[in-house]
């Protein structure tokens, strides 16, 4: 482990090892989630409840599922919690 000076300020050294760690896992997440980035997401998934349903890109039957889906109160309301806090209902 890393120490500090005595100061509790920490050594140039120390420095340089957390900056190239940073860098690698910097580079890390560019290579392993770069698809992400071009990843085109429809906004019908990311604003499920709040999308204008004909417009969607999606078929007829998708369609009515998803209208039936927003006028769900409990369902729009779980959706909504989950996005604020989506660890909390893993």
């Amino acid at each position: 482990m890393l120490k500090l000076e005595k100061d509790g300020s920490i050594v140039d050294s120390d420095l340089e090892i957390y900056a190239k760690h940073l860098k690698n896992l910097s580079e890390d997440f560019k290579a392993h989630f770069e698809g992400l980035q071009r990843m085109r997401v429809s906004d019908w998934i990311v604003m499920l409840f709040d999308c204008n349903v004909q417009n969607a890109d999606i078929n007829l039957q998708l369609q009515d599922e998803l209208t039936d889906m927003r006028m769900d109160l409990e369902a729009q309301s779980l959706f909504k919690r989950w996005v604020a806090l989506p660890w909390k209902y893993r």
